[in-house]
């Protein structure tokens, strides 16, 4: 069978607090129990004293030790004159039996004795000793002044009967109602809170499942005892809700990655399709240019293959780069020296700027890949002058920042609006129609150099570019610490 949560807390809170109301009046009683009888021993004692003062007082009127020699003085009338008897008619007297000769029912008239300096027995039971081994209670006897005689008490046992038995009876049975009470509350209390706990709990883990089946669409309610909590719960329940929305949005890039992936790859596939059945039904005659333009989709077909693979490692594992000592000012002005004469040809000024004092360097050392940098820059280089209209102009700027490189490609009209720049690194993702239209661009371009720039330990940036177009900012640093 198996145990629900709402029950495990229910009786897990009822143990330790039914432990705990157990424990306390337990120690309650015990403290009761041993405090009334201290109080009981000390009244007692005050009570033989009261008794050795009238004996005191009797003595002295009655001709000392005499009196109780012969008989004159007895243990009643002392009693009697503790704990004096009512008289004949007064209120409550009739109705009322008489009371015993020491007014107590604890025996003490049993329970006191008077000796001689010598050892007779003057008054009480002779020879009697305390229980298990309980001193007596003993007061000297004093006649002007002289010890005359010794009193001695033993102490009342410690089970009390009659008035004093009652009240203890009363008080444990306040004390257990007491707890029961305690125990009935706390059921209630743990009852409460667990049901309370695990609503929320039960909550979660069926909007789990249903995620779980593909239901990616499920929230859990934002209500006061529900995700609308301000403890851990309702955290949990949050975070699960923030789940749901990252696994939707992750099914939604998935399904536009499928379809992009698959766009991507029709065409160059369509365009060889349609050329070779085209030379298979002789309508396109077998000559060197054919085979060019069908050696050409087959480059860009593979290109978009091996772009696609590079994402997917980067995905899976950290990007491997084998990292070794480079100059980066012979590595952009290398780039810059390969596309000026393209740039200039699609009408496009394109200038490298770099500061007076790094000019003035041989080199400036880095730690990188370079082939995996030149991959990078040659992609914003590809961005550029493809998306840049003529006439335009594209600058790249070199500079040190800190102990990092900073390479900045800023290029002309038009520009991405600014709620698009933050998705120009997501795989596959274009911008607006003035900057893709006709390009031939698969989209994973920004989406590498960005893959390429974290696996160095940097990153890279979109802006607007005050020249009207887009600024794209690479920050690296000059060394990684080591080979990937």
């Amino acid at each position: 069978m198996r145990l629900r949560l709402v029950h495990t807390l229910s009786l897990t809170l009822l143990a330790f607090a039914g432990v705990a109301v157990l424990a306390l009046g337990g120690l309650t009683a015990w403290h009761l129990r041993n405090g009334f009888g201290e109080y009981l021993a000390s009244r007692d004692v005050l009570h033989f004293e009261r008794f050795v003062g009238i004996l005191e007082s009797r003595l002295a009127r009655d001709d000392g030790l005499s009196a109780l020699r012969d008989g004159r003085l007895g243990l009643t009338s002392l009693l009697d004159e503790l704990n004096p008897r009512p008289r004949p008619g007064e209120r409550g007297s009739p109705s009322m039996p008489p009371p015993p000769p020491s007014g107590r029912s604890d025996g003490f008239p049993q329970r006191i004795q008077v000796v001689a300096p010598d050892g007779t027995v003057l008054l009480g039971e002779p020879g009697f000793a305390p229980p298990n081994a309980v001193p007596l209670v003993e007061r000297s006897v004093r006649v002007n002044g002289e010890v005359v005689a010794v009193a001695r008490m033993r102490p009342a046992p410690m089970v009390r009967t009659g008035a004093e038995a009652r009240f203890l009876r009363d008080q444990y049975a306040l004390i257990a109602a007491g707890g029961l009470g305690l125990i009935v509350l706390a059921v209630l209390t743990a009852t409460w809170l667990a049901r309370r706990w695990t609503r929320p709990l039960a909550a979660v883990q069926e909007a789990t499942q249903r995620l779980a089946q593909g239901e990616l669409t499920v929230r859990l309610p934002d209500g006061a005892d529900l995700a609308g909590r301000s403890d851990e719960i309702g955290d949990v329940m949050r975070n699960v809700n923030r789940m749901a929305e990252g696994l939707q949005q992750l099914e939604g890039i998935r399904r536009r990655w499928l379809a992009d992936i698959s766009h991507e790859l029709r065409t160059p596939l369509t365009v060889l399709r349609g050329d070779i059945e085209a030379l298979q039904d002789g309508v396109r005659p077998l000559r060197p240019e054919a085979i060019a333009v069908l050696h050409e989709e087959v480059l860009r077909l593979n290109k978009l293959v091996d772009d696609l693979h590079l994402l997917a490692i980067a995905d899976l594992q950290t990007l491997p780069c084998h990292l070794a000592e480079d100059d980066a000012l012979a590595l952009v002005r290398r780039l810059h020296r390969r596309y000026e004469a393209r740039a200039c040809a699609a009408g496009l000024d394109l200038r490298l700027e770099v500061p007076d004092e790094l000019s003035a360097l041989n080199e400036l050392t880095v730690e990188w890949d370079a082939g995996r940098i030149e991959q990078l820059l040659d992609n914003l280089m590809e961005n550029s002058l493809r998306y840049t209209e003529s006439p335009g102009q594209v600058r790249v700027r070199l500079s040190c920042v800190d102990d990092g490189v900073r390479v900045v490609v800023d290029d002309s009209a038009p520009g991405v609006p600014a709620e698009q720049r933050a998705q120009l690194f997501e795989p596959l993702y274009r911008g607006d129609a003035a900057r893709r239209s006709g390009t031939g661009g698969s989209g994973l371009g920004l989406a590498i150099c960005q893959t390429i720039a974290k696996a160095h330990g940097g990153r890279l940036t979109a802006s607007a570019s005050a020249l009207g177009g887009l600024c794209l900012t690479l920050d690296l640093p000059r060394s990684t610490g080591g080979a990937a």
